[in-house]
């Protein structure tokens, strides 16, 4: 399926890149995407990407000069413009009420707990050097306990079939994996392993990771946390 005049603006250290980049890769989609140099060169930072995105953040999503940023409403915009007219991709974002609104309580799952979580334990390991947390460390456990109960009684969060919420929340969860931290939840570590390997198979979107083991979790040196 051609997608001209579109681009993505992303960078392979994030999850919520990589969330996107599974959205465009089952709904079959053809994107320019456009890697930003974040760390050396600041690409971000240049005045024609502040201009288009005036939070500087990626995933950054420019459809016919449509400017869209936040991974998920990014999500949620792919499958409501591109998705509808397949039943099978219409279903990562369910028109159903019900259906939708637990696929829409799972991505602020993520961005409110989940992610929140991670990134509150690691960040200031990584970034000043402190040990770690305890109070903050057990929030964590604390948000996978979660994500296991939501497995234990189907396939994928949100429901029996993969929706945009197990975009979001995979990309999170295989962060951690990236930060080697142990999934020792046995539902998230099936969720984590054989969604990403059976369902996804996202090694070839994340080439120029090649240093990462498995093609696209990152090594604790290229984890980065970029809130969008």
């Amino acid at each position: 399926m051609g997608w001209a005049g579109t681009e993505l603006y992303y960078t392979p250290g994030s999850p919520h890149c990589r969330a996107v980049l599974m959205c465009i890769k089952a709904l079959e989609l053809d994107v320019d995407l456009i890697k930003l140099d974040m760390y050396q060169k600041y690409e971000h930072k240049k005045p024609w990407f502040v201009k288009m995105n005036p939070q500087h953040t990626v995933p950054t999503l420019n459809d016919n000069e449509y400017i869209l940023w936040e991974s998920r409403a990014i999500l949620c915009y792919l499958v409501n413009k591109f998705g509808s007219s397949c039943p099978k991709k219409s279903q990562l974002y369910p028109t159903d009420p019900e259906m939708r609104a637990n696929v829409d309580r799972l991505l602020y799952f993520d961005t409110g707990t989940l992610y929140k979580n991670i990134v509150d334990y690691f960040h200031p390991q990584l970034m000043s050097g402190e040990y770690p947390d305890d109070r903050k460390a057990n929030a964590l456990k604390q948000s996978l306990e979660y994500i296991n109960l939501f497995l234990e009684k189907t396939s994928y969060c949100a429901g029996p079939q993969l929706t945009i919420a197990d975009f979001s929340i995979l990309a999170s969860v295989t962060q951690l994996e990236g930060m080697d931290y142990k999934i020792t939840y046995r539902s998230a570590y099936r969720y984590s392993t054989v969604t990403t390997g059976a369902q996804l198979n996202m090694k070839h979107l994340t080439s120029s990771s090649s240093n990462a083991g498995t093609g696209w979790m990152l090594g604790q040196q290229q984890c980065t946390f970029i809130l969008c």
